[in-house]
C-alpha cells in the first residue's frame, strides 16, 4: 500500500498542534474562570477600600475625622454663626454622592445595592436639610433642627455604610474561598495537562524522528556509494516525507547524471568538456553532500527539527537548481537561488565563522548566464578565504548593471593571498592553467560563451580579503553553448 506523502514541515506542525491545541484550550478555559473570580475579587476589594473612607471606626483608628464628624462639625459652625453659607459641607456631600454612584457600577450583591440606594437618599436629604437650616433665624430652633435632621441623617449614613461594608466583606470572603479553590484546581489541571502533553509529544517526536533519520541514513549510504563510484546499486528510499523523497530522487538523478557525464568525459577530452566536467564535479561534490547529510542527521538527533527542515529544504533547492532540467544556461535569478541555497547549507555548518549577503538588482534576474557561475566563487571565498581567517568573516555577492554588460562581484574579508600566490592565480586565469582553486575554469567558461574581453578578474590583499569580479554581456552567445 502506497504511503501518504506529506511535507516534513506539515508533519511537524501537526505533531505539535494536535498536542498543544487541546491543552491550550483547557488552560484558556481555566484561566477565564480564574480571571472572572480575580476580577470580582478586585472589584470587592476596591469597593471596601473606597467605602471605608466614610466609616467612623476606620477613620478614628487612623487619628482622622470621619465623614459624619466632619459634616456635623461644619454644620454646627454654620448654625452658631461662626461660618456663613459657604461654610456648609456641600463639597464633602457631593463627593460622597459621587462615590456612592461609582460604587453602584462595581457592586453586584443585591443587599449591597439596596444599601447604596439608602445612602443616596440620605445624602440627598442631607443637602436639602442643610439649605433649610440657613432659613431658620432663631438660634434655638437651629440647634433643634440640626439635632433632629442633619445629625440623624449623618448617623443613618454612617450606619448604612457600615452595613454596606459588612455585606461586601462577606461577599469578599466567599469569593476569596472560591478563588483559592480555583487556583488549586487550575494548578493541578495544568500540571496534569502538561504531563499528558509531554508524554504524547515525546512519543510522536520519537516516531517523527525515526521517520526522518531512517531514510536520511539510507540516502547517506547511497551517497557513500556514489563517492565510491557504485552508481548502478543505488535504489529508491521509501519515505512519507516529500522533502526527503525529493532529496532521494535528486540524489539518484545526480548519480545518473554523474555516471553519464563521466562516460562523456572519457570519450571527449577537449577543453570544453574538461571545463564542464570540473564544474559539474564541483556541483555534485560527494563530500559536500556527505557532510550536509551528516549535519542533517546530527540536527535531527539533537532535536533541532526546524533547523533540519531548513537545511533539507535548502539542499532540495540546491539539487533542483543543479539539475535545471539538463540546461546549462539559466536565468541569473536561478543561479542566485542556487548560490543562496549553497551558502545557507554551509552557514548551518560554519555559523560561527561565516555570514553572507547577496545584493543583485532585480532587473538582472532574467538575464541568462552559464550555470555555476557564482556558486564556485562563493565556495572559493569560503574554503580559501573565510576558513583560513581567525574569527568571523563575511561573503558579499553583488550585481551591477553596466548597460549592455553586467558585472558580478564576490567579496570576502578572509585571509587573502600573498602577492606571490595572487600572481600565480592571475596567471592561471590568463593562461587557462589550473592553480588549485578552479577559478581558471570559471573564467575560461565565461570567455567561451561571451568572447574575448569577458571573464574573471581577481584582486587580493593578504590579511584583508579577496575580490572576484565576473564580467559578462547581457546577451549570451548560445552558438558556443556546451550542450
Amino acid at each position: 500500500m502506497r504511503q501518504k506523502q506529506e511535507k516534513l514541515e506539515t508533519k511537524m506542525k501537526w505533531t505539535l498542534l494536535s498536542t498543544m491545541i487541546p491543552m491550550a484550550i483547557l488552560i484558556i478555559v481555566l484561566l477565564v474562570f480564574f480571571w472572572h473570580y480575580t476580577d470580582k475579587y478586585n472589584q470587592l476589594s476596591n469597593n471596601l477600600a473606597v467605602s471605608t473612607e466614610y466609616n467612623a471606626n476606620y477613620r478614628s483608628s487612623n487619628n482622622d475625622m470621619s465623614f459624619k464628624d466632619e459634616v456635623d462639625m461644619d454644620i454646627y459652625y454654620v448654625s452658631i454663626g461662626r461660618k456663613g453659607r459657604d461654610g456648609l459641607p456641600n463639597a464633602q456631600v457631593d463627593k460622597a454622592i459621587n462615590t456612592v454612584e461609582k460604587l453602584k457600577k462595581t457592586t453586584t450583591k443585591k443587599e449591597s445595592l439596596r444599601s447604596l440606594k439608602y445612602l443616596t437618599n440620605y445624602l440627598e436629604n442631607l443637602q436639602k436639610r442643610m439649605n433649610q437650616l440657613l432659613d431658620i433665624k432663631d438660634y434655638e430652633n437651629r440647634q433643634e433642627f440640626m439635632a433632629n435632621n442633619t445629625e440623624i441623617l449623618t448617623t443613618l449614613f454612617e450606619k448604612e455604610m457600615q452595613n454596606y461594608i459588612y455585606q461586601e466583606a462577606t461577599e469578599l470572603v466567599q469569593v476569596e474561598s472560591q478563588l483559592a479553590g480555583n487556583v488549586r484546581l487550575t494548578i493541578m489541571t495544568m500540571c496534569a495537562a502538561i504531563l499528558i502533553a509531554t508524554f504524547i509529544l515525546m512519543r510522536r517526536s520519537f516516531r517523527l524522528t525515526y521517520s526522518i533519520t531512517k531514510p536520511i541514513s539510507e540516502i547517506l549510504h547511497n551517497i557513500k556509494k556514489v563517492g565510491k563510484g557504485e552508481y548502478k546499486t543505488i535504489g529508491a528510499v521509501p519515505t512519507d516525507c516529500i522533502e526527503i523523497q525529493e532529496l532521494d530522487a535528486g540524489t539518484r538523478k545526480m548519480a545518473g547524471r554523474i555516471e553519464g557525464l563521466l562516460e562523456n568525459v572519457r570519450k571527449e577530452q577537449d577543453a570544453q568538456h574538461l571545463t564542464e566536467l570540473q564544474l559539474l564535479q564541483a556541483q555534485v561534490n560527494p563530500h559536500f553532500l556527505y557532510n550536509t547529510l551528516d549535519t542533517i542527521v546530527w540536527l535531527v538527533e539533537g532535536g533541532m527539527q526546524q533547523d533540519a527542515v531548513d537545511m533539507i529544504t535548502s539542499l532540495s533547492v540546491f539539487f533542483r537548481t543543479s539539475l535545471s532540467k539538463g540546461k546549462d544556461i539559466i536565468p541569473l535569478a536561478e543561479e542566485e537561488r542556487h548560490t543562496l541555497s549553497y551558502l545557507e547549507i554551509q552557514q548551518s555548518r560554519y555559523r560561527d565563522i561565516m555570514e553572507f549577503e547577496i545584493n543583485i538588482p532585480s532587473e538582472l534576474d532574467g538575464v541568462m548566464v552559464p550555470k555555476l557561475t557564482l556558486q564556485p566563487l562563493a565556495e572559493n571565498a569560503l574554503y580559501h578565504g573565510i576558513k583560513n581567517k581567525r574569527g568571523k568573516g563575511k561573503i558579499l555577492i553583488e550585481g551591477f548593471d553596466l548597460g549592455d554588460d553586467m558585472m558580478l562581484r564576490v567579496t570576502d574579508n578572509g585571509q587573502g593571498m600573498t602577492p606571490e600566490r595572487l600572481h600565480e592565480v592571475q596567471e592561471s586565469i590568463r593562461s587557462g592553467e589550473r592553480a588549485g582553486f578552479g577559478l581558471a575554469a570559471v573564467s575560461e567558461r565565461i570567455t567561451l560563451y561571451y568572447g574575448p574581453g569577458y571573464g574573471l578578474k581577481i584582486s587580493s590583499t593578504e590579511g584583508e580579503g579577496t575580490v572576484m569580479e565576473v564580467y559578462m554581456a547581457k546577451k549570451i552567445n548560445l552558438d558556443n553553448s556546451l550542450r
